[in-house]
C-alpha cells in the first residue's frame, strides 16, 4: 500500500520553477504533546514538487503563495538530487488546494446566515400576505 502524506501551512521559501515542474518549502511542526515515554515532534522542513499544469489550476502565483495557506497530499520520495531538494524530506504532490483564510470564512457564514434570514422573513411575509387575501 502505498504511503501518503497531508501538510497545511503557506511556503517557508521561495517558488522555484524547472522544466515540468515547481518545487517550495514548507516547515511543519508536530502535535504539542506526545505520548508518554516519547519525545514530541520538532519542526520538519519539506521541499514539495508540483506539477506546473496542477500548479497553475490552483491560481497561486510566485508572490501569494508565500501568503495563502495550502493543503499538499503527496508522497514521500527519495529521488530527488540533493542539489534540488533543501528540504529534509521531498514530497511529490498528488493534490494541492487553497485553503480559505479564517477571515474569508466567517465572512461567508455571515453572509449565509444574513441570506437564510432574509429567505425566512420573505417566506413569512408570504404566508402573512396569504392569510390576509383568505380573511
Amino acid at each position: 500500500m502505498p504511503h501518503k502524506m497531508t501538510l497545511t501551512g503557506s511556503a517557508a521559501g521561495p517558488l522555484r520553477e524547472y522544466d515540468r515542474y515547481v518545487a517550495f518549502d514548507m516547515r511543519e511542526k508536530g502535535s504539542p504533546s506526545a505520548p508518554k515515554g516519547l519525545k514530541k515532534s520538532t519542526f520538519i522542513s519539506y521541499t514539495v514538487f508540483v506539477a506546473k499544469k496542477a500548479f497553475n489550476k490552483t491560481g497561486l502565483t510566485k508572490k501569494s503563495i508565500m501568503h495563502e495557506k495550502i493543503l499538499v497530499q503527496g508522497e514521500p520520495t527519495l529521488d530527488i538530487p540533493i542539489d534540488e531538494c533543501p528540504g529534509e524530506i521531498g514530497i511529490i504532490c498528488f493534490q494541492i488546494t487553497v485553503l480559505p483564510n479564517k477571515n474569508d470564512k466567517e465572512a461567508n457564514e455571515s453572509n449565509d446566515k444574513k441570506e437564510a434570514k432574509q429567505e425566512v422573513s420573505k417566506a413569512q411575509q408570504e404566508v402573512t400576505a396569504t392569510k390576509q387575501e383568505e380573511k
